[in-house]
Parts: C-alpha cells; structure tokens; sequence
C-alpha cells in the first residue's frame, strides 16, 4: 500500500516558501525539504479507542486537515499521510471490563465509530493506518535495540524504562528539569521522568511474551516512534497532534527515536493545534471533567463546514471556543458566501441588470490577482487562514456590492457589464476553488455531498416547482410594477414569505428574480 502511495505522489512539484513555527526555537522557521526526498512524510498521533471521539478531537483533526489539503493544493507538495490508532492501552482494558466486552471488541468498535466520524467531518482519511496490535514484532526490536544501545533498563516487575538522564538533549520541546537517581535500588524506575517502552502485564491483563523481557505489551510513546520509523525511516518532515500532547508524549517519542536511530532530530517539523474549550470555560474539553460534546450532538446542531469554518476563523495554534456565539459567527461566514454566490449566479445567468460602480477605479480581474497574491502570503505565514477567508469574504463583498450597485459611475466608466461577465465567472470560481481547497464540501461540485444535495430526481423536481413558482410570482410582480397595483405587491410579498418558511429565499433584481435553497436546508 505505502509503495501504491508513493507513486501517486513521486511526480509532484516541491516547493519551499512556506514558512512554519518552530516550539524549539520559538520562532518561524523556512520549510525544510531533503533535496534528494521525492515526497514529504505525515504523520499524525491518532486516538486511545476506549471510547467516542468528541469535539475536542475533531477541532485537532479537522484543523490537521485543513494543512494538509493546503499544503497539497496551494504549496503542490508531494505528501505521504499516516496516522496510529492506539488499540491497547490501560484506559481501553479498563472500559472493557466495565462493559464486560472482551478488550479487542471494544477498540474495534470505537476505532470503526472514529473513521466514520472523520468522514462526516469531512477529515480525508491517511493514506496509511496503522493499529499498533498489528506491529508488536516491530514494537519489540525498538525497545531491544534501545536497552542494547543502553538507553533502556528493566524493573523488578520486568517492566522496561527509558533513562532520560543518558539523553543529554532530553526537553527539546520543553525545558524538563531530571531529578538525581532515586529508587534503582529498589528495583524500580530511576528518574522521575524515565518513562516505560514496555509495561509488565498484570494478572488478567492483556500480554505479549518478548524475549528478554516480562510478558506484557508497549508503552504509549514507544507506539508512535516504531510505526513512524516502520513506515517513515530516521527522520519524519511534519509530526501532528494536539498541543496537549507536546510534552510528554512527543518530548518522548523524539528522545528515543534520536538515540535508536543516531540521528540529532528525528522530526524537523513539529505542527501542534491548540485546544478547544467552551465558551466560558478557559480549560480543555477532557471526558475526565465532563464537560465533552460528542461529535453526533455537534451534527446534530451544526453542518460540518459550519465547523470546519470555526476551525478555519482562528490560527491552528490558537485555542479555539465552541458555543452558540462562536458557531453563529462561523455560520453567518458561510451565508455570506453563499449569499455572493447565489447574486454571482443571478448575474452570470442574466436576471440582473449590468451595474455600475462608482466608489472602485480597479477592474475586477486586478481585484482577483490582487486577492491571490494576498492569499498565498497569509498562507505561506504559517498557515494564516483566518486572514486568507477574510481576505477571500472581501472579494466577495466587492463583486456583490458592484453587481448590485444601480448607480451610475461618476466616471461614466463600467466596472462590470455584459462584456464583463467572465471576470465576475472567474472571482466567482476562485473563491469557491479556495474554500473548497480548504475542505468545505458544501461548495464542491464533484463531493458526495454536493451530488446529495443537487443530483437525485425527487430533488430536481422540487427545483423545478420552486422554478415554476418564482417565475409564476416574478410575472405578478411585473404586472404589479406596471400597474402600480398594492394588492398584487402583496401577493408577491406573501409567496416570498412561504417560501422563506421552507427554505427558500427569493431575491428580487429590477424586473426578475432568483432564488436559493437558504444555508442549511435540507431540500
């Protein structure tokens, strides 16, 4: 599979004026390409599967995800993705034997459930899974060559640690502070900080025979940094997770993998997303302070692009609020696009009037080229994307103003007519080419969701009684216009009101109409 993978990403274009933050070194830092490297490895610490995913995890994922798709659409990068799926662990014994399921059962079921809510979240899923059950071989040489290497040491329970002091670059991603030797005489671990790469397995555990060592199975950090260098090799371009895993998790993963492969930095480019909390509340969303939000209430309230535009009105490093107040804000973005796409179309397809601006001096296509460059500079800062959809809402905002303008330009001078409709085409396609590069699937012609909502026969035939109405109310209203007739002027307002009931909204422009399916109907 990987090698399928490889092929499809080995012609692509690299490129290096992305600039990324550095934890280490605090600082914004060039993007870093092996010249010799014909694609770019992702890898992205994946869930514990004790339990559903909630918001929390999908704000991280669906953030990763954005990166990715721009790193692959605006940067041209050739990237090979994976992410683990941590399938045995003490949370996951535990939640078995509180549901008396056996262990496996269990994992499989929420690791089924958590792909199925990434693909409702619309997240792509890797390009490689990896479920650490299937890599205990691999797992086992790491921690072997790690204790032959002498970074390892066993406990009386014949339990295997990592020794942090012999690591002298130990609190790369965050300054640790190693406590003096303290118990090794008593057969347990000797530093504070030594963490496990294999875990003794106790009476009805779950266990793993490995030669040298007790029965028993990984630890959590030795998981990552085996599939990661099965798949990947000594060194890994961009490591993702949660900023709560940075420290000890990824502090540990690249501690052993350094000194099991000899290498002075294992990955060169750390990505961390910050946490997601409710408005109000200034800690994480943790199951342990119950105060989660599962994925299917969010759906349930919330389309996924609603979501993902929360995700992208704030930078990817930054803490992110959830509530009423910040998905309004999210949805409102939305409907603004879909307002400018629905008066473009109008435009394109001939219900409005040519218009005139007269506060612009700047064609349409100079607006256009402009944004562009603009966009790509938010981009390459560190993935800015907030900037980039204000940036995009603004373009949108300046074609709808002119093409709803019925003033005449002082100048005498046409921004936007009927010669000009290719350029309001072209702004037109670019904004939806940019949010549909950013993952929200609302806008793209060719997803699964778009195809539900416009393809199917029950729903062209709705279309086409709405057509037939607006266009029966378009001709009273004209009549209406023409007569001067305030009853028939009502009549319109009526049917503009019902239909706005079922989620329809009518527009009207001069002498015609158009209308749209309002956003977040179901049609």
């Amino acid at each position: 599979m990987f090698l399928r993978v490889f092929r499809k990403y080995s012609t692509a274009k690299l490129t290096h004026d992305l600039r990324l933050y550095d934890g280490r070194l605090k600082e914004k830092v060039a993007l870093q390409i092996h010249p010799s490297k014909s694609y770019l490895s992702f890898y992205t610490c994946g869930p514990t599967v004790y339990d559903s995913a909630h918001i929390g995890h999908a704000s991280c994922y669906v953030r990763l995800d954005i990166l990715q798709r721009i790193l692959r659409h605006h940067f041209h990068l050739p990237l090979v993705t994976a992410m683990n799926i941590t399938d045995i662990d003490d949370k996951i014994i535990a939640r078995a034997l509180e549901q008396q399921v056996d262990w496996r059962q269990l994992a499989r079921r929420y690791e089924d459930e958590f792909w199925s809510d990434l693909q409702r979240l619309n997240v792509r899923a890797p390009d490689v899974k990896l479920r650490v059950t299937d890599h205990i071989p691999a797992i086992v040489r790491f921690v072997q060559t790690l204790v032959e290497k002498g970074f390892g040491y066993s406990t009386a329970d014949g339990s295997v640690y990592f020794e942090t002091a012999k690591y002298e670059r130990y609190g790369k991603l965050q300054k640790v502070i190693i406590e003096p030797e303290s118990n090794a005489s008593k057969g347990q671990k000797r530093h504070q900080s030594d963490f496990a790469l294999w875990k003794a397995s106790k009476p009805g555990e779950p266990f793993w025979t490995a030669q040298g060592f007790a029965q028993g199975r990984p630890g959590w950090h030795i998981e990552c940094s085996t599939l990661a260098s099965d798949l990947f090799g000594r060194t890994i371009d961009f490591h993702a997770g949660g900023l709560d895993l940075r420290f000890p998790h990824h502090e540990n993963e690249e501690t052993q993998s350094c000194c099991y492969h000899g290498v002075p930095d294992w990955v060169t480019h750390w990505l961390h997303t910050g946490q997601l909390h409710l408005e109000g509340q200034t800690h994480k969303m943790s199951k342990s302070l119950k105060n989660t939000v599962s994925i299917g209430e969010l759906l349930g309230a919330y389309s996924a692009d609603e979501f993902r535009m929360l995700c992208l009105l704030s930078h990817y490093r930054s803490a992110i609020e959830y509530g009423p107040e910040a998905m309004g804000t999210a949805r409102n973005v939305l409907r603004k696009f879909a307002s400018f796409f629905s008066d473009a179309k109008a435009y394109i397809d001939g219900l409005k009037p040519a218009a005139y601006d007269a506060a612009s001096t700047e064609s349409l296509l100079g607006k256009l080229s402009n944004t562009r460059t603009t966009v790509r500079e938010f981009l390459k800062n560190d993935f800015n994307t907030a900037n980039s959809v204000l940036a995009l809402g603004e373009l949108a905002s300046n074609v709808q103003r002119i093409i709803n303008s019925h003033e005449p330009s002082t100048s005498g001078v046409s921004l936007i007519g009927s010669s000009n409709v290719g350029a309001v085409l072209a702004v037109t396609e670019y904004i939806r080419k940019e949010l549909v590069s950013y993952g929200v699937q609302s806008l793209d012609k060719q997803s699964p969701q778009h195809s539900q909502q416009m393809g199917n026969d029950a729903n062209q035939s709705l279309e086409q009684l709405i057509e037939t109405m607006v266009t029966t109310r378009s001709e009273i209203r004209l009549q209406a216009i023409e007569t001067k007739n305030s009853q028939l002027f009502k009549v319109c307002d009526l049917l503009r009101d019902r239909l706005r009931l079922a989620n329809v909204e009518v527009k009207d422009h001069g002498k015609t109409s158009s209308w749209n399916f309002r956003e977040g109907s179901t049609k």
